[in-house]
């Protein structure tokens, strides 16, 4: 599918039932995160191989999406790019989610408020056990308020999760995410940072999920500052991963090492079904593609019955650190 036919599928899902000046913003921020998308698909198909499927679709209550799968790939286990438009009326569960994570305003029209949500998801798992999985997200949500006027927020992720600890590529990952962060303020990375540890804390597991990033909310998405640092994280996203792929693509490993791999993706199916708050709010919200919303899962995954690893292991060294979220920059 042509990218320019893609996008313009995407830009007629914004609704005209937003202002003008707010339909200019969702544009602005959908054709960001789009340019986001295709450069991710890109990159990813130059180093597998493999291409991507392209997944055109509509949701029955509002909007769609684009939703770009890259299964069983030649160096990639699995990796989704997924672009959403996601309009109409906001189900109270789905609201109540929202009141919990203290977005919710007394200004909103009712329990289901109109709404838009635009989002990019993308999520990618490896075969080599030497190379990180890796999330970003970056999302755009605005709410008809009672008076008829409208409120919006920014809000994004970017987090790696490695099943061996390569000190020097974390401290790499950590410091683009805080070169976008120290452009627009210097408080960001820290404040972002602290939140992405506590965001993927597995709480019944008692440690994190991957070695963080950074993760924000709630900021104005009518105030330009705010979409300026969402637009340098957008810049970074793939300049914070693509050197490690790189660097340990064709590195070798032993069976004992896929085995730890797949174990770990393990954790991260019991983080994503437990705790993601985009999967919880997504099965509240009807029509959503349910097979985009798993899509974010590793395609295999193990688990086994109280297994610790061997003290003074590579596997120790990374569960220590998961255990103890530790400063990186």
């Amino acid at each position: 599918m042509a990218e320019d036919s893609l996008l313009s599928y995407l830009q007629d899902l914004i609704p005209d039932t937003i202002s003008q000046k707010n339909r200019i913003l969702a544009g602005r921020f959908l054709k960001l995160v789009f340019g986001v998308r295709n450069d991710t698909c890109k990159l990813l198909q130059d180093i597998d191989g493999k291409e991507f499927q392209v997944d055109r679709w509509k949701r029955a209550e509002g909007g769609g999406g684009i939703t770009s799968c890259l299964y069983e790939g030649n160096k990639f286990l699995n990796a989704t790019v997924d672009v959403s438009v996601i309009r109409g009326h906001m189900p109270s569960q789905a609201a109540d989610q929202l009141r919990e994570a203290g977005r919710m305003s007394t200004a909103w029209k009712n329990d289901s408020p109109e709404f838009l949500a635009i989002v990019i998801s993308t999520i990618i798992h490896t075969r080599n056990p030497h190379v990180p999985s890796y999330g970003y997200t970056l999302r755009l949500l605005v709410i008809k308020l009672r008076n008829g006027s409208e409120e919006g927020w920014f809000g994004g992720v970017a987090n790696l999760t490695p099943a061996y600890l390569v000190k020097e590529d974390v401290i790499h990952f950590h410091k683009t995410l805080k070169a976008a962060c120290d452009e627009h303020d210097l408080s960001y990375y820290p404040r972002f940072k602290k939140w992405s540890d506590e965001y993927f804390f597995i709480r019944h597991r008692g440690e994190t999920c991957g070695v963080g990033g950074i993760f924000f909310d709630n900021l104005n998405f009518q105030d330009k500052k705010h979409f300026d640092f969402v637009q340098s994280c957008a810049r970074a996203v793939l300049p914070a991963y693509q050197p490690i792929v790189k660097a340990h693509l064709e590195e070798p490993h032993s069976e004992e090492e896929d085995t730890w791999q797949l174990l770990r993706y393990g954790r991260y199916v019991e983080f994503n079904l437990i705790y993601n708050n985009g999967i919880k709010f997504g099965l509240l919200m009807p029509g959503l593609r349910i097979d985009t919303l798993f899509a974010s899962l590793p395609i295999t995954a193990k688990w086994g019955y109280m297994l610790e690893p061997e003290p003074g292991s590579k596997e120790a060294e990374l569960v220590d650190v998961l255990r103890r979220p530790r400063d990186w920059v």
